[in-house]
């Protein structure tokens, strides 16, 4: 393979996951559920999401052929699956009251909200909402099409160059996890709490059209 090769497999790549991870989507959605956070908290999150968002995206890579033959499971059900968490995190965030307490002091109000986003990091900012089924789906297609018979050599540098996109992705979203925490600011309690709102809404409707799309291919049915 020629080096024009290689450079296709790494825009397609690209091109094919961007839009499906959406890193600036999914850094926005979280930024508004750790803008109360200090910015050490807020440090000690992003780098466990990153990790998280690299270990799923890479681990999917190496051994996600693997896990599709053990467990016999195809594409369309883990869209439906992860839809449906989606979902579900979706009408949690929309449910959730914000506190009307006006005496509690800020150090504890950031305690609680790192205590709830420790337990909350890898489901479900860093599965699904940052690297979900759909980015998890594409990456499987781009291992098929990364595989070249009797071109062990090829494999591998194709392999790498998508494992070099997953770790650009995961980069944007780094950057943007960490700058976006000025744009919070600027909007305010009130601005932050209708972001909230209508990005739970908006999370609920990305599940709902990825569960739909699982259902759509499962049943072979032309929906969207």
């Amino acid at each position: 393979m020629s080096v024009n090769d290689f450079i296709y497999t790494f825009v397609s790549a690209f091109v094919a996951l961007f839009p499906v991870t959406n890193p600036v989507s999914s850094g926005f959605i979280i930024n508004g559920f750790i803008s109360d956070l200090d910015d050490a908290q807020r440090k000690i999150i992003i780098k466990k999401i990153i990790i998280n968002c690299l270990i799923i995206g890479i681990g999917s890579l190496l051994i996600g052929r693997l896990i599709l033959l053990i467990f016999n499971l195809a594409i369309p059900v883990i869209q439906l699956g992860g839809g449906i968490l989606i979902c579900k995190t979706g009408l949690e965030w929309l449910s959730d009251s914000p506190s009307t307490s006006e005496d509690s002091k800020q150090d504890t109000i950031n305690k609680i909200n790192l205590d709830e986003l420790e337990k909350k990091v890898f489901y479900p900012i860093s599965f699904p909402i940052s690297l979900g089924p759909g980015s998890i789906s594409v990456i499987f297609t781009l291992i098929a099409a990364a595989d070249i018979k009797g071109h062990i050599l090829a494999t591998s540098i194709n392999y790498a160059i998508i494992a070099l996109v997953i770790v650009l992705i995961c980069t944007i979203l780094y950057l943007f996890l960490t700058q976006g925490q000025r744009m919070m600011r600027k909007l305010g309690k009130s601005g932050n709490l209708i972001i909230n709102k209508m990005v739970a809404f908006f999370t609920f409707c990305i599940g709902l059209q990825i569960m739909v799309t699982g259902i759509s291919k499962i049943f072979h049915l032309t929906i969207l």
